[in-house]
């Protein structure tokens, strides 16, 4: 009997210590696909796919509620502009690679037909992911970055063309597609002062002065450019408003620098990822890498949209790396954090565990980084996918810069999970919870949160494999759950 009711209490607090937003049936003629944090309206939004009734999209906000965007529809997703005011689609009546978009400002739609897109470049917006972290590596056609509730952003060089070999080279110019009147300009591009980042004062790199962009909401845009020192030491985060003219606003630095450990690249969202195997300057230290990385991936941040507050994070060594982009052995990680006035408010330095796994990873690239917001605090995690497979994350108090808490998990990385028209396709397990598949940050959850950890253990292990997401906010976090035949469901756990 003692059994049976200490049974009883332990299932009540796993279905207490998470709520079931949503629990609905799929099958072959209705799936979801696209889903995304929404960090200003606090809700996911959904994409459904429905061969029978039509296709749909709504958002789900932290108590269950339910609001179609549109339904029984020929639409393909839904991806929004930073403002979180407006939305793109791929146009219903378009079936070609390139297809038309619909833009729905206000509830309004505007078409904007894809000869305003050609041989434009908008990889330098690059994108936001499911948790809505921004990752230069975009794509040549991906605009997901690049527009706003008024402008559709891109550059094009002196020829008129998509292909840039040198930004400090050659002329940029700005391409700004004006979404109301579905026009286009062109102007040509102030170009930021490159010999602030190039010099020998800086450390050897086998790449050019580059940039990445960041849209401010309907204001205006960053254009973002980095220093490392020849000692690897000392980083300066050069961040320049510009106007939709093309025209430099204003410049502002940011200067993070490291007592006796030495600043490296990682896998971290900052910077472009060029694939080695069609490199030129493709030499023995990337045999067998899948990507080189520049200045840029030296770090990424977060910018608070409220108040303009700037997290600045990244892996450091004990060791200085001989260049750029090079081998490295992480020992740690960093995060500073600003005011929107380059002020430094603290400085948060910690070693990892990584029983000297890392010592072992050829390249920098292999290091997955990430930083997002997380109980009105920040998650850190770093991720492994190589000889091994870990994570080790941890919980950042964001008024002091203090570690709340830390955790390291292993797992494996079985590629026959994953297939290719699954709604989630991840192909992460481990012994401790069988029959049960994640991401790389999933296992952050897993190992952060015990309450996330707990509701795992309580599903059967029997039956279909099943697939887990998490997404990171100030609610805590949402858990999307499917066996990718009959169910999905958004569960919240909150803190």
């Amino acid at each position: 009997m003692k059994k049976i009711l200490l049974c009883m209490l332990l299932a009540t607090f796993n279905l207490s210590a998470q709520t079931v937003l949503l629990d609905e049936k799929i099958d072959k003629e209705n799936s979801p696909g696209f889903f995304q944090y929404l960090p200003i309206s606090k809700k996911i939004v959904f994409c459904i796919t429905s061969k029978s009734t039509g296709n749909s999209a709504f958002t789900l906000d932290k108590n269950g509620k339910k609001t179609f965007l549109y339904e029984n529809n020929t639409r393909r997703y839904c991806n929004f502009s930073r403002t979180e005011k407006s939305y793109v689609t791929s146009d219903p009546k378009d079936e070609s690679w390139t297809p038309d978009y619909n833009l729905i400002i206000d509830g309004q739609q505007q078409l904007i037909t894809k000869e305003k897109f050609k041989d434009i470049n908008f990889k330098y917006f690059g994108s936001y992911n499911r948790n809505n972290v921004y990752d230069a590596s975009a794509s040549v056609n991906d605009f997901e970055g690049s527009f706003n509730d008024l402008y559709i952003l891109g550059f094009t060089n002196a020829e008129n063309s998509w292909r840039i070999k040198s930004l400090e080279k050659e002329d940029i110019y700005l391409e700004v597609i004006e979404i109301k009147s579905n026009s286009k300009t062109r102007v040509k591009l102030e170009k930021p002062d490159f010999t602030l980042v190039k010099g020998d004062q800086f450390a050897k790199t086998d790449f050019e002065p580059t940039f990445v962009c960041r849209l401010n909401n309907n204001e205006n845009f960053d254009l973002i450019t980095k220093s490392l020192s020849a000692d690897s030491q000392t980083v300066i985060l050069y961040k320049t408003a510009y106007n939709f003219e093309g025209k430099k606003i204003k410049t502002q630095p940011f200067t993070i620098h490291l007592n006796n450990n030495y600043f490296i690249t990682s896998s971290n969202g900052g910077g472009l990822k060029t694939d080695t195997s069609t490199q030129s300057m493709q030499s023995a230290r990337f045999i067998n890498d899948s990507y080189a990385l520049d200045v840029l991936s030296i770090n990424n941040y977060y910018e608070d949209q409220e108040n303009g507050e700037m997290y600045i994070y990244g892996l450091f060594s004990d060791q200085a790396p001989k260049q750029i982009g090079g081998k490295a052995f992480p020992k740690g990680f960093y995060v500073f954090k600003f005011d929107k006035n380059g002020n430094k408010l603290w400085e948060s330095v910690n070693h990892m565990d990584s029983k000297d796994y890392f010592e072992k990873v050829r390249n920098s690239s292999a290091f997955q980084v990430n930083l997002s917001n997380y109980n009105k605090n920040l998650i850190f995690s770093c991720s492994i996918n190589s000889f091994t497979e870990f994570t080790n994350a941890a919980i950042i108090d964001k008024t002091s810069g203090s570690v709340l808490k830390n955790s390291f998990i292993e797992y494996n990385n079985n590629l026959s999970h994953g297939k290719y028209k699954y709604f989630l396709s991840q192909t992460y397990d481990c012994k401790e919870l069988k029959n049960k598949t994640f991401s790389q940050i999933g296992f952050a959850a897993v190992s952060i949160n015990s309450k996330v950890m707990d509701y795992l253990k309580s599903i059967p292990e029997k039956g279909d494999r099943l697939y887990f997401e998490t997404l990171y906010s100030d609610e805590g976090i949402w858990m999307v759950e499917t066996d990718n035949k009959k169910y999905y469901k958004v569960l919240l756990f909150k803190d």
